[in-house]
């Protein structure tokens, strides 16, 4: 079982969901049979899946920005029922998550923007600001978030500690 409590994480502070796992959540939530062969999601499993949730249920709050929404928006492109369903459930979930305005001209001001993109330099600064921890699978992003010395939670690294592998973290 996954527990960040080795970790040195600050439940109390909260986390902030980077765009690729919040797409896991949302089509999760729709069928989770759907995780393994969804372009977006098949590098997860179903047990992943049930491994975020738990992990995200340790938070006393979970952190959003528009950048992050505006792209799970966009990156939940299943297809009928399921798109529809997506949406429903990623409108659902917007008013339980933290949302603090970031404007793109104070994200662009970040180190990593010019790498990564503005996206990724709203998670590093919206962290730093909040003084939350962010849960990524994205490693060019985890290395950034820890140069700039914003607690992280590499996805990998909890998935390894979930299946008893040892963790690098």
């Amino acid at each position: 079982m996954i527990s960040i409590e080795p970790l040195g994480v600050d439940k109390r502070a909260g986390v902030l969901i980077d765009s690729n796992l919040l797409v896991l959540l949302v089509v999760g939530s729709v069928n989770p049979n759907r995780i393994g062969t969804f372009k977006r999601t098949r590098q997860y499993s179903r047990s992943d899946y049930t491994a975020l949730v738990r992990v995200v249920g340790h938070f006393a709050r979970v952190y959003t920005l528009a950048q992050i929404v505006a792209e799970v928006s966009n990156l939940t492109d299943l297809t009928g029922g399921e798109r529809i369903a997506a949406r429903q459930n990623l409108s659902a979930l917007l008013p339980v998550l933290n949302e603090p305005p970031l404007p793109s001209r104070r994200a662009i001001e970040e180190r990593a923007y010019t790498r990564l993109g503005i996206t990724d330099a709203a998670i590093v600064c919206a962290a730093r600001e909040h003084g939350c921890c962010v849960l990524t699978s994205d490693l060019e992003l985890y290395l950034a978030l820890l140069q700039a010395d914003v607690p992280a939670l590499n996805f990998s690294h909890l998935r390894e500690a979930e299946w008893g592998m040892e963790s690098p973290v």
